[in-house]
């Protein structure tokens, strides 16, 4: 998948991928290298959900600071 393509989907729909990728590697079915693509996709996946959720207590954080004016 694309970076543009991976940058249009839901936070719900990359947790769903990284949920998918985490059950891939717990199997004992993937083979090294195909672990290694997985692991990485699934870190970037990590940093980009995390990245979300910060950016959505940010703005939670400034509407309470403005609902408080």
């Amino acid at each position: 998948m694309s970076k543009s393509a991976d940058q249009t989907l839901s936070f719900e729909e990359k947790m769903k991928k990284l949920e998918d990728i985490i059950q891939k590697l717990d199997s004992d079915e993937v083979q090294l290298e195909e672990s290694l693509s997985l692991y990485k996709e699934g870190i970037k996946l990590s940093k980009e959900c995390d990245e979300i959720l910060k950016n959505a207590q940010l703005e939670i954080e400034e509407l309470e600071v403005n609902n408080d004016d």
